[in-house]
């Protein structure tokens, strides 16, 4: 293999003399053929518009990607080519609402080089001191939307996942003990699995976007991965803009749904699967499902209070 360090370079020393060594979280967004809804993408870019942030790393994505195999996109004006948009591998340094530094590494997953990048991200892990490793992920199921999202959570240590999600929701159940599931891999699996032969802590989201949503974009599902990264990190996201922009694609999709009786017919069969799956608990995976936070529930609740003053609205908020 050669050098993984020749895969990347650091911007200005003095970036890299600020950022904190200790106790750091390393939060990664690597979508590739599976994004269902775009969730990672958008949770990605809104933790970016967001939040404080510089970026520390950049890869050399022309080792990385296959260029034929996910053509970049070329800007044309009609008489001649402005630009070709590159995709970027980043690390960059974040900062939450509180002020608590943490490390985002963004873009698009690799097509090539997987180990040797996954020795890289070890050796940046160890580089920056990074306590803890959490990814993002979003695949289709058959679920219906009118329900609460599950998320799959997964680690390379199970000490990680904590309570709540190391307990099955009622209504779902663990693969029987010994028993193995064999599913097409990520670079995410990889990544988790090389930092947990290196001795680092890393964990895992997978949101489960409705089957018939994957190919657009459904912010739901970038909420419930970041509500849940927020407490997995221990970090303060804001998520009450992308909560309304939650609410507004789905009063959007649901308007599409009334003019459309093919699509409410899956989404009604999805829904009597679903509550029948839980009534008989029959789910073969266990499942965390998404709600809200109090402080989201405040917020939204503040804002129609408000809303209500302005112009005499007495509808009750969407949550």
């Amino acid at each position: 293999m050669r050098d993984p360090r020749d895969l990347y370079s650091f911007e200005a020393s003095e970036l890299l003399e600020a950022v904190p060594r200790e106790g750091l979280t390393l939060v990664h967004a690597l979508p590739g053929m599976v994004d269902a809804g775009n969730a990672c993408r958008i949770a990605a870019t809104y933790l970016r518009d967001e939040l404080r942030h510089v970026r520390l790393v950049s890869f050399d994505v022309d080792e990385l990607l296959d260029y034929r195999g996910s053509r970049p996109q070329a800007v044309f004006d009609g008489v001649s080519f402005q630009r070709v948009e590159i995709p970027e591998l980043t690390l960059s340094l974040m900062y939450d609402d509180s002020d608590r530094p943490f490390l985002l590494l963004d873009g698009p997953e690799p097509d090539l080089q997987w180990k040797r990048l996954a020795q890289a991200i070890v050796d940046l892990v160890e580089f920056f001191g990074v306590r803890r490793v959490v990814g993002m992920q979003a695949v289709p199921m058959a679920v219906p939307h009118t329900r609460p999202i599950g998320l799959f959570a997964h680690a390379n240590d199970p000490e990680l996942l904590g309570g709540r999600d190391r307990r099955p929701p009622e209504g779902s159940l663990r693969p029987e003990e010994g028993t193995e599931i064999v599913v097409p891999a990520g670079f995410g699996a990889l990544l988790e699995v090389e930092l947990g032969r290196a001795g680092h802590p890393a964990m895992g989201y997978a949101a489960q976007v409705p089957h018939y949503l994957a190919r657009t974009d459904f912010p739901a599902g970038a909420l419930a991965l970041l509500r849940r990264v927020s407490g997995g990190a221990g970090l303060d996201l804001p998520l009450v803009a992308l909560g309304d922009l939650t609410d507004a694609a789905g009063a959007a999709l649901e308007s599409t749904l009334e003019r459309n009786a093919e699509v409410g017919q899956v989404v009604s069969a999805l829904e009597e699967q679903y509550d029948a799956d839980r009534d008989e608990e029959g789910s073969p995976l266990a499942t965390t499902v998404d709600m809200p936070t109090a402080d989201e529930i405040g917020d939204h609740f503040e804002r129609f209070l408000a809303d209500r003053d302005g112009d005499g609205r007495d509808s009750p908020p969407s949550l």
